[in-house]
């Protein structure tokens, strides 16, 4: 028969207490955070689980605001190539106006001063900005794309923007390849002549002479250029080169229009992606909701369960600790 010691009873007590305290104490927690995982022990599948979902959600804000980026950036591209092809549009009208040879000089020099300000507006146009970034300068943002002579001063670069996991767009469009024509574009010798001796006329204003020759050369024209020469033509009274320049500035509106299409096309795109990041933290937040919250009914249930269990132990060792050797003589 073994001897069971006074102190061997009371660490048994102890013990059964602590571990029913134990048990108490971690459905409090859980039931003051409605929590099923309050640390990784809890459940270690489920937290390397929820891990993960975190992570996603932490690449899915940074897309969102990728996304928000790019969408301004795109819309205020969107709206300047809408005033550019107005523009151009309108400086097409007037060069199918004056193409004729109804027409004094006189009005031609009128209608010149009005395609100097279509060019004018254009270079603005082409400089502009959002904040300190330009539009059109490559990923030479904080250079201004063009001077006053319509001389490309960025780079070819693209911004390329992240939207999605190893999903990237391009969020502008450069200066060179919107402004600039077709390279190896066959053109008249002739239509590059500079003539600044003319004392009659602005000598900023490059004077394109009629055409003496037929040699052709290799040359990369600019929308600014197209604008230049159709000005010159008007100022020196050269209906036959004003018809020549229409083909060129049908070719430059429809790049322009093209450029306004591939921004659509971008634009659906960010919002496609948007849509999907939306469902994908939709998704996340129920997989997290079923991995880390506690099930209310089952946890206060067995709240209360402890709670008698805690109250029937204290009982018991109530009684087990005011027994003496007397109590088992009798």
């Amino acid at each position: 028969m073994s001897r069971v010691s006074e102190n061997s009873s009371i660490h048994s007590i102890n013990y059964a207490v602590g571990k029913t305290k134990g048990r108490l104490e971690e459905l409090q927690l859980k039931g003051s955070t409605l929590k099923r995982m309050n640390k990784p022990s809890d459940d270690p599948v489920g937290n390397a689980e929820l891990l993960a979902i975190r992570s996603q959600n932490i690449d899915a804000g940074q897309y969102m605001r990728n996304i928000n980026f790019a969408q301004t950036q795109l819309a205020y591209t969107e709206d300047v190539l809408e005033e550019m092809t107005d523009l151009l549009s309108k400086a097409k009208e007037l060069a199918i106006g004056q193409a004729s040879t109804i027409y004094a000089p006189e009005i031609r020099q009128g209608v010149a001063k009005e395609i100097h300000q279509i060019r004018q507006q254009m270079l603005s146009l082409s400089n502009k900005r959002i904040g300190n970034r330009f539009l059109f300068a490559g990923q030479k943002v904080l250079t201004r794309p063009f001077d006053q002579d319509g001389k490309y001063l960025g780079d070819k670069n693209k911004i390329n923007i992240e939207i999605n996991k190893d999903v990237y767009i391009p969020v502008n469009i450069t200066g060179h390849e919107l402004f600039y024509g077709d390279l190896n574009k066959k053109l008249e010798k002739s239509d590059l002549d500079l003539d600044q001796q003319r004392p009659d006329i602005d000598p900023h204003v490059a004077i394109m002479r009629k055409p003496a020759s037929t040699e052709s050369v290799e040359v990369q024209s600019s929308v600014f250029d197209e604008l230049r020469a159709l000005e010159n033509a008007m100022v020196t009274d050269n209906p036959q080169l004003i018809q020549g320049l229409l083909e060129r500035m049908d070719s430059s509106i429809e790049r322009m229009v093209g450029f306004r299409a591939q921004v659509g096309a971008i634009t659906n795109t960010i919002t496609n992606s948007e849509t999907n990041i939306e469902k994908t933290k939709l998704v996340n937040e129920a997989q997290k909701s079923r991995i880390e919250d506690a099930d209310v009914t089952e946890l206060f249930a067995d709240l209360q369960k402890e709670q008698n269990v805690l109250k029937a132990t204290y009982n018991a060792s109530s009684k087990l600790m005011n027994t003496s050797l007397m109590d088992f003589l009798k």
